[in-house]
């Protein structure tokens, strides 16, 4: 595979009220994409670098939240972290027959069930020429999910890890200014670390796996839900 690929992670956001979708750039939609109801996750090859733009996204968020040690961090915040949830009263039809279901627990205690499916291939035929495609990530991508135990082959510590390297998390606070949150900021909610993490753990192992077979990832889409219990705004 040409190293000059960088097998960055795209996130094509379905804005629900203009009902477009559209790729994120900034550190900032990274953070509104996680707190949108509905998202596309979509794994592509590029020649240039760029930021760490996001992971697997819920395509109907629906979990909930719950504080890790309820410590000063949290209730010092500006910030609501309801925004990062959203509670759905039913999963979303392709849900009900997913690939894959992941359940885990948040630092607080609380759990999620996360499921996974609606695999696509859909790569742009504007890419340049050198960025390989092939139809196989689709199939490749969906047998994982159907024949593993997903949660064996995620690293949620190195994915931790990687969002805390990223520079330039922000959300809104109450006064709707853009603010730094995360570890290391007076903004800090350790569950929606972890969840936010979980999503990126889920698409790199799914990546990690199609590339190890010699498949492309790009224009490999896969869609997510989590209805979580537990949670503590």
């Amino acid at each position: 595979m040409n190293e000059n690929l960088n097998d960055e992670k795209d996130i094509r956001l379905g804005d629900l009220l203009a009902g477009a979708e559209q790729p994120t750039t900034t550190s900032n939609d990274v953070i509104r994409s996680h707190v949108a109801l509905m998202a596309r996750t979509v794994v592509e090859q590029d020649r240039q670098p760029r930021k760490r733009r996001a992971a697997i996204i819920a395509a109907i968020l629906a979990p909930t939240l719950l504080l890790g040690t309820a410590g000063a961090a949290y209730a010092a915040s500006t910030i609501n972290w309801g925004q990062f949830w959203f509670n759905a009263p039913e999963w979303a039809a392709w849900a009900n027959e997913p690939d894959a279901v992941l359940t885990y627990t948040l630092p607080g205690g609380g759990t999620c069930e996360m499921r996974i499916g609606k695999v696509s291939y859909n790569p742009d035929p504007n890419r340049p020429a050198d960025v390989m495609a092939d139809p196989r990530a689709e199939s490749t991508a969906r047998d994982f999910l159907r024949t593993n135990d997903v949660a064996q082959h995620v690293n949620i510590d190195a994915a931790i890890a990687k969002l805390r390297a990223t520079a330039e998390n922000s959300a809104r606070d109450d006064d709707g200014k853009s603010v730094p949150f995360g570890k290391g900021t007076p903004n800090y909610n350790a569950d929606v670390e972890y969840n936010i993490a979980m999503k990126d753990a889920v698409l790199q192992a799914v990546t990690d796996h199609v590339q190890s077979l010699g498949v492309p990832t790009t224009g490999l889409s896969f869609q997510s839900q989590e209805q979580c219990h537990g949670e503590q705004r």
